[in-house]
């Protein structure tokens, strides 16, 4: 016998959107540590690289977290889109822009 817990969006939601601001906060962490070597006095063309590096990387984790954002609105819409998509979808016609 399985057994299967009952799934709570809102815990889902709450969970998926804690694991985005740490995507965030590791994104502006890398961008940060790559802006601190343009402030070193000695900065050379090696020195220079390394902060190319590591803005790629904190752009490549800043486009991971906005595309698990978009995810998480997919998936677990906010009480407030889902009240308006309902306000829409009841209305005059439905908008699949909202």
């Amino acid at each position: 016998m399985q057994y299967s817990a009952p799934v709570n969006p809102d815990a889902c939601r709450d969970f998926a959107l804690e694991c985005n601001r740490q995507l965030f906060e590791d994104a502006h962490l890398l961008s940060q540590e790559a802006f601190e070597l343009l402030e070193k006095a000695e900065l050379d063309a090696e020195l220079f690289t390394h902060y190319q590096v590591l803005r790629y990387k904190a752009d490549m984790k800043f486009e991971e977290a906005i595309d698990h954002l978009r995810l998480i609105e997919e998936e677990f819409p906010s009480a407030e889109r889902l009240a308006l998509l309902r306000s829409k979808s009841s209305g005059e016609g439905f908008d699949s822009r909202a």
